[in-house]
């Protein structure tokens, strides 16, 4: 069981109490005290953590407002915020250079391309240095990710094994072509022995980087304590991304663990795709494990997909056609997957893993089908007869009947979208309301997606 699955377990069983009384207070906390230590949080975190709540739950007035459940739900919320590392956002706006550093195995070179991604989408001219001299393939690794963001630059040599010089080097190169950021990928071992501290150490030095940033599997519980104190007792280490967080139940473990170096934790890297790289919001991030959703992220998730045009097609607006479909699915994908788009919504948990692959699965078949129709039978279905099916089939190595499974969809989702046009707009505006208004959409105990 994961974070998240445990501490909701916690709450539900609290919430589920008429009457509110000390006992009630140390059951709470003794299954706070399971949840956090089964995730992998450090037992003297833990202890600190229920001794502070306990005090404060059983001494403190409640406020003006609030009964005595409610307080304490909102004090045990404070308190896993604050162990999580707080609510202050950390990350630079404006960063001139960045040096990478990390073990084997943590992703720190693709962390460094979505990281160029990330600043290049907020107006920077982003370049990256390659500086791993030790590891030619995470030269190569970089170069691939490079080009897969247009507007970035990359420096290497190849020829050249000694890593601070290649960083003089293309801090000169990089400045020439007027970046206004720079990350460094340096190299990674297995563990942190002397020479790589000596090597990071050298480029630290040519670089004079504003922050240095270290890249942990959030898979790794505990052990991310003691690389990140390491580490930074080794280079001054200044902030800590976390890698495969998109479904670690050690993740809480190496965030608590992170807290305790005061290097704050930065982004979370959440997927394989450039863009998988989240800002981490210690209250957003609680929510979301708990399964209380991170609405706010999935906005602000839309927001950044506003520019492009398959966004700017209001599907309430005019009428719903194959081609808004098509549209609205592939701005849909480029927010990331199914599963990840339900999660933060708040209903991730009630949908069952093997029912959101099959959603997954769908949805990719209909890509295929629709890439295989014309223009104007995706803009007036209506075109589309028997012979058109046949055809439509053949050319996306699909089944006449999941022709037809499409196309009954696509007028299930027409009617939907036609009494959606009738809702109250600035219901539609309010993402509480929004929010009410998907929940209403799920069945009590699960959603099928078929």
């Amino acid at each position: 069981m994961g974070l998240g699955d445990s501490l909701r377990k916690a709450f539900d069983a609290f919430n589920s109490l008429r009457v509110v009384d000390k006992d009630s207070v140390k059951a709470l906390i003794k299954e706070l005290q399971r949840a956090l230590i089964s995730s992998d949080v450090d037992i003297n975190l833990v202890l600190q953590l229920s001794k502070e709540l306990e005090k404060a739950a059983l001494s403190e007035d409640i406020p003006k407002g609030l009964n005595r459940k409610e307080h304490l739900v909102s004090l045990t919320y404070d308190a896993l915020i604050d162990l999580l590392g707080g609510k202050e956002n950390h990350i630079p706006q404006k960063p001139n250079s960045i040096l990478m550093v990390g073990l084997f195995g943590s992703g720190k070179t693709t962390t460094t391309a979505k990281l160029a991604h990330y600043y290049q989408k907020r107006g920077f001219r982003v370049g990256m240095i390659a500086a791993d001299t030790f590891r030619p393939a995470a030269i190569d690794q970089l170069e691939q990710l490079h080009k897969k963001i247009p507007g970035t630059f990359f420096y290497a040599n190849r020829g050249e094994e000694n890593a601070a010089a290649v960083v003089k080097q293309g801090i000169a190169e990089l400045m020439s072509k007027g970046c206004h950021t720079i990350i460094v990928d340096s190299a990674g071992r297995s563990a942190l022995d002397d020479e790589l501290v000596a090597e990071i150490k050298d480029i630290h030095a040519v670089l004079k980087p504003e922050h240095t940033w270290l890249v942990l599997g959030g898979d790794i519980g505990q052990q991310a304590k003691k690389q990140a104190t390491a580490f930074h007792d080794a280079v001054g280490v200044n902030g800590v991304i976390l890698t495969r967080m998109d479904g670690s139940a050690k993740g809480g473990g190496a965030l608590a663990a992170c807290k305790t170096t005061n290097a704050p934790v930065l982004f979370l890297g959440v997927g394989e795709k450039i863009s998988d790289l989240e800002e981490f919001h210690a209250d957003r991030f609680l929510s979301r494990v708990m399964g209380y959703g991170d609405l706010k992220g999935l906005l602000d998730k839309m927001e950044e997909l506003k520019e492009e045009a398959a966004l700017q097609e209001n599907p309430l607006e005019g009428t719903f056609t194959l081609q808004s479909f098509y549209n609205q699915l592939q701005a849909t994908r480029k927010m990331g997957s199914l599963s990840k788009i339900a999660e933060m919504l708040g209903f991730g948990n009630n949908i069952p893993k093997e029912e959101m692959e099959v959603g997954e699965e769908k949805l990719n078949r209909y890509k295929s089908m629709m890439d295989s129709m014309t223009k104007q039978e995706k803009k007036n279905p209506e075109l589309i007869t028997s012979s058109r099916i046949q055809r439509i089939a053949k050319g996306s190595g699909m089944g006449e009947e999941d022709v037809r499974e499409l196309l009954k969809h696509y007028r299930q989702l027409k009617k939907m979208v036609d009494k959606f046009k009738h809702l109250d707009e600035e219901k539609m505006k309010d993402p509480k309301g929004l929010q009410k208004m998907m929940q209403g959409f799920q069945k009590p105990k699960k959603i099928k997606i078929r």
